[in-house]
């Protein structure tokens, strides 16, 4: 059975192909970032290296250069559907590695910032109404200003959460 060769793309460049064990090295070596695009045959499209399991986990008992066990599982080899290598999809254009990374962090700042504001809002709002709350009616009440502002705040994050997935997904598709 053939060992299933991978092809990476950084910077605008494609390199490959290369065996499991020379994917580990690269990693191991800090030549294959997280952020970089990898392909194989079988594959639809490409993706981050980062979602390779077993790929960037550091083995402090597996020498140097070595493809450790995880990686072996990880990248398992598969049968070929035919005897002739297949050529390789040319890697995506569009946000890469840097540019996607700070439209991400710059995404999720904004978001926890929201978030903050959000709940504080909601502390400043409860405390007033609890402090002029009359009766336990009234003190509920300010209890659910409290609870609407801060499952708010919880929508922001998982909204957040989500537009990276959507950013993420929108590189790996191009």
């Amino acid at each position: 059975m053939a060992e299933v060769q991978w092809y990476y793309a950084r910077n605008d460049q494609q390199f490959g192909p290369v065996s499991a064990s020379e994917l580990k090295q690269l990693a191991d070596a800090g030549r294959l970032s997280p952020d970089d695009l990898l392909w194989r045959e079988g594959m639809e499209s490409w993706a981050t290296a980062v979602n390779l399991r077993g790929l960037f986990s550091p083995e402090a008992t597996a020498p140097a250069g070595s493809a450790t066990q995880a990686t072996q599982t990880a990248l398992a080899n598969k049968p070929a559907e035919s005897s002739t290598p297949a050529r390789p999809q040319p890697a995506p254009a569009g946000l890469r590695g840097p540019a996607l990374r700070g439209v991400m962090r710059t995404t999720q700042i904004i978001m926890w910032t929201m978030c903050v504001l959000v709940v504080l809002t909601g502390v400043v709002l409860f405390t007033r109404a609890f402090l002029v709350a009359e009766s336990a009616t009234e003190e509920a009440a300010a209890a659910a200003v409290f609870a609407t502002f801060f499952i708010a705040a919880y929508v922001l994050a998982r909204s957040g959460e989500k537009l990276s997935d959507l950013l993420t997904a929108r590189r790996r598709r191009r």
